[in-house]
């Protein structure tokens, strides 16, 4: 998560993000229902890894009781977070290099992030560090046919081949094998991007997503007016609703030798 993305996610990304990227609460509700089973009850510990501008980190203190330490590598976003939840604990660091103790953490909450390691065996090594034995590890992400998204179709290239955003669960599933957890469950989550076209619009106008952020902007400019014209003539039905993945994985028993 750092590298081109401490760029990505600077000033300009930090200050849009909310308004771009900012849930319902009955969506939040949804995926805490999906994520209930896995949590740990009060008095435990998550990390909520990746966390940006803390979207989570708050519903997951609420939800389940428990204490709540948000790892955030831009300085920006962590700018953002402190305003957003001042009494919650954000430090920085990178999900390859987790700044943790051994066995800290009941749950790790990795929600749309995992795109954006760089090196995955060392991230699976620093879950399995920072994980107690048989914690769990609930990675929230898109990983269906990208043809399907809402956006897809004015901005081809954001999801092209070979992208980082392209990372396929099937990578993901198997370097976390190889290092010994297990998946524990899978399941789809729906949620509200934009009730209307207009909000659409103006959610993609912010230009918080990823791979959004990434086009160059005369790209950008191009699928922003595509997507702008359809929505004046009436072209685009809301609400438009995203289904996500939430994949469940078990950490292994015990820790490897040397851990």
């Amino acid at each position: 998560m750092e590298g081109n993305e401490s760029m990505t996610y600077g000033a300009a990304m930090a200050a849009g993000y909310d308004r771009g990227r900012g849930l319902r609460s009955r969506d939040v509700g949804r995926w805490m229902a999906a994520a209930g089973p896995y949590l740990p009850s009060a008095g435990g510990r998550i990390l909520d890894l990746g966390a940006g501008t803390g979207r989570f980190s708050e519903a997951l203190a609420r939800f389940c009781g428990a204490n709540v330490v948000a790892c955030e590598p831009s300085a920006a976003m962590r700018a953002a977070f402190h305003s957003n939840s001042p009494d919650t604990w954000v430090i920085g660091g990178a999900a390859e290099a987790i700044p943790s103790r051994a066995g800290a953490f009941d749950a790790v909450w990795a929600s749309q992030v995992v795109h954006h390691v760089r090196d995955l065996p060392a991230f699976a090594a620093g879950l399995r560090h920072a994980l107690r034995p048989k914690g769990h590890l609930l990675i929230r992400g898109g990983f269906g046919p990208v043809q399907e998204l809402p956006l897809y179709r004015y901005f081809p290239l954001a999801w092209a081949e070979g992208n980082a955003v392209r990372l396929t669960l099937e990578r993901i599933v198997g370097v976390l094998t190889d290092a010994d957890f297990v998946v524990a469950h899978h399941v789809q989550v729906e949620q509200t991007f934009a009730d209307n076209a207009d909000e659409l619009v103006a959610k993609v106008t912010a230009r918080s997503l990823s791979p959004l952020a990434g086009l160059s902007d005369q790209v950008f400019e191009n699928g922003l007016s595509a997507l702008r014209r359809d929505a004046d003539e009436g072209r685009i039905a809301g609400p438009v609703v995203d289904r996500l993945d939430l994949v469940v994985f078990r950490a292994p028993p015990e820790a490897s030798v040397g851990e």
